[in-house]
Order: structure tokens, then sequence, then C-alpha cells
């Protein structure tokens, strides 16, 4: 009767217990023997439909990009409240300030990249992953177009579309080629590994070529001159990374063109580095000399052929052409045309990155969010803005604010520019302020 009345609990306990569909005891008696005990589940379809009635409530993210913005959106964002699905041509993450580097093997690729499917397998939740490239964005119904990127035979649908309720645009900026002839055929971009690598393999084929037999000495110079267009950080980069390497590695594997090789950095302003302190351009365009790397400022390029660079000399007008063995094009970047179509949609059209408020929302659009070199944040400045916060805060209009008015100024403006409170604390202003609008009229 014991044992029968523990089996009577033991199923009243356990009826309709969601975790499986049947329940087995196996229990060991004091005579050795052993008793089956089994109860079927009878709530399986009734919690299974409670479950997806749970998840389709969720408000669905979509998130365009998965690059420094994107990334750090998803680790910060709460996946157990949204259905979250990212969008990415690139199934990985790279740390891109170490993309010279790649180039010339001082780092391996492998060493700057992870998968995207490592990082969101780290999140207590579900993230689903599509590689694929967003091709249009339509606001209008929420919706995205996309087409798969990988360029196999395999069957299936190459495009597809998703609905969203909240779109993160986080796609980053393409190569700025300034409209010049000849640069998407005949010069080499260092945006994503893939084209750290390949330039990797293109200088090695370039002293490759220069110690074949039959070659003049003229045309062995011309396959090892490599030429960087752009005087920003990257181009300044890797044209360091470039020098060591060849001075530290390939004289030794290719001696017998040791000194025919030449860099050369082509920069439009008047120096190199232009957007940092003068003294920081000044002391890279010294070591620049130092090195033997030519750098030729206030040139313009018009032209790019598969021989020779042509560029116009802004001084002088003058018309000049150098023959090159590699080109490497660092000029800046420019808006994705995904995202120059969505922003003629929304009223955007003349300008040049999508605009946002202060907590990232695309202006002229609901619900769509922008961040990283997509976008451009349009912010108000306090000293126009003060008036209307003073105005709000002073609620009986005496033109006068209490404590109480002054506090909640206070807070009003720490919310609308964050920049404030962090001034408020590299000042140690931030203590004395909460203390004295806690304090009361009469003290």
């Amino acid at each position: 009767m014991t044992i029968l009345s523990f089996f009577t609990r033991a199923s009243r306990a356990f009826n309709g217990y969601p975790a499986s569909s049947k329940l087995l005891l196996l229990c060991t008696l004091s005579s050795g023997g052993l008793v089956a005990y089994s109860e079927a589940q009878t709530d399986v379809s009734k919690t299974s439909v409670q479950t997806n009635e749970k998840d389709s409530k969720k408000k669905r993210v979509v998130v365009l990009g998965t690059g420094w913005a994107g990334i750090s959106f998803l680790k910060d964002l709460d996946i157990s409240t949204y259905d979250i699905q990212v969008v990415s041509p690139r199934n990985y993450f790279a740390f891109t300030p170490l993309l010279p580097s790649v180039t010339c093997g001082t780092v391996e690729a492998r060493s700057i990249v992870e998968p995207v499917r490592n990082i969101i397998k780290k999140r207590n939740g579900e993230i689903k992953f599509w590689e694929a490239e967003c091709m249009r964005i339509d606001a209008a119904n929420k919706k995205i177009l996309c087409r798969s990127t990988i360029e196999n035979n395999l069957v299936g649908n190459e495009e597809f579309s998703l609905e969203y309720d909240y779109l993160v645009i986080a796609v980053g900026a393409q190569v700025n080629t300034f409209n010049t002839p000849g640069v998407m055929e005949n010069c080499h971009f260092l945006k994503e590994v893939e084209d750290a690598q390949k330039i990797r393999r293109i200088v090695i084929d370039c002293f490759e070529k220069a110690v074949l037999p039959g070659l003049t000495e003229e045309e062995r110079r011309i396959n090892l001159h490599f030429v960087v267009v752009g005087g920003g950080p990257t181009g300044v980069e890797f044209a360091a990374e470039l020098h060591d390497y060849v001075q530290e590695d390939l004289v030794n594997l290719y001696p017998s063109v040791k000194d025919l090789v030449k860099i050369t950095v082509i920069q439009s302003g008047d120096h190199i580095l232009n957007m940092f302190d003068e003294r920081i351009s000044s002391f890279a365009e010294q070591k620049f000399s130092r090195d033997g790397i030519e750098v030729q400022t206030g040139c313009r390029v018009t032209g790019v052929s598969d021989k020779e660079i042509t560029m116009k000399r802004k001084s002088k007008g003058e018309i000049c052409s150098i023959p090159h063995g590699l080109v490497v094009w660092s000029t800046g970047v420019e808006t994705r045309p995904v995202v120059k179509d969505f922003m003629g949609q929304i009223g955007q059209g003349n300008r040049r990155v999508l605009a946002t408020d202060e907590w990232l929302r695309v202006k002229g659009c609901d619900d769509v969010y922008a961040l990283g070199d997509c976008a451009t944040i349009d912010q108000r400045k306090i000293m126009e803005d003060i008036a209307t916060v003073f105005k709000a805060a002073d609620k009986d209009n005496s033109g006068l604010l209490t404590i109480q008015e002054f506090k909640d100024v206070v807070d009003d403006i720490l919310e609308r520019y964050p920049q404030v409170e962090h001034y408020l604390k590299s000042k140690h202003l931030s203590k004395r302020c909460n203390r004295s609008v806690e304090r009361s009229p009469g003290e």
C-alpha cells in the first residue's frame, strides 16, 4: 500500500510536466527487484502553443552589418526581449585597424577575425544570422530585400525578404573612388580581410616577376614601384608596413632587386595625416623621408591604367604620369548604394550620410536606427536650445527656477546632451551639482 500510495502521489505531481512526453520511474526495492512506472504526457501541445505564442509576440529587430557598430549593438542588446535577426555579407567580425599588418604578414588574418556565429552563440538566447546582402530597404512596408552572397552553384532561391519591427542600419561605408577613371579596374583597396590577403599575394608576385630573366632594369623598377593613393591613417600605415616588410624580409629573399624597390605616397592635400596635429604630420613626413618613402603632396589623381597612374599637380597645374607595379587606393569612404536609396525614400537624398537624432533614430522614418560610418548625429546645440529648456522647466512662468525646477532642468539637459554629464565628471562637478540641487531653500 505504501508503494502504491507513492506512485499515486508521483502521478499527481508529475501530471502535465512539460519537460518530456513520458515519465519513467525505476525504483529499487529491498528485494533487489525493479518496479517501473510510466505516465503519459497530456499537455505537450498546450505548452508548445503557449511557447510559440510568447515568441510570436516578441518584436523583431533586424540588424544590418557585422562591423564595429553592429557587433557592439548586439553585445549590449537584451536578446530575451526581442526576436533578433542579423543580415550581413560578411560572416565574421574583423579588427580593421590591423588590416595593414595583414598585407605584410606581420599579423595573420585568422588572428584579427572572429566568426559571427561564435559571437552570437555566447549570448544567452537565440540570434539568427543570414549571410546575405541587403539590396533595398522598403521603409513604407517595414521590409528589407536581401540577396545571398554565396557564389557557389547551390540550389535554392538567392533572394528573400524580411519584415521588421525595428531596423538597425550598421552597414558601414564603401571606398570612395571620386569617379576617377580606372580605379575600380586597376587599384586595390584595403577595406576587408580579403583585400589585405590579395595585396599580400600581389606584392610577392611583383617581386617574383621582377627577378625573372630577360627583363630590363627599367622593367624591374616598374614592377617594384608600389604606389599608395591617400595620405590618411590607412594609407600611411600600409606604406610603413610595406617598407618594413621589404627591408626586413623581402630583400633577403630577393637580393638581386633590393635596390630597385620604391614606395610612393600620393596625397591631394599639403601634408599627410592632415586630420591630426601638425606635429604628428611633420613627424610622419620626416620619418618617411629618412626611410626613402617618397611623399608627393598637392597631387590629384585623374586616372589609373594597368601600367601607369596619371595625376595633376595643383601648384603648377601640370599633368604627369608615373608607372607602377601595384596601386593601393585609400582615399576615404562614401555611402553605400542601399543607404543612398533609403535616404531618397525618406527625404534625405541631398545628404552624404544618414541623419539621426541623439538617440540614433533616423530622421524622417519611424522604428529605424542607424549607427557607425553610415550615419551622423544631428545633435542640437545646448546654447541654441537653452531657452526652450528653461521655458519648459519654469512651470509657473515666474522667470525664476525653484530648487526642484532647477533639478528637473539639469536632469533634462543630461538626458538631451549626454556629453554634458561627461564634461561635469571630467571637471569633478557631477557630485557637487547633485549636492547643490538636493539642498533645501533654507540651507
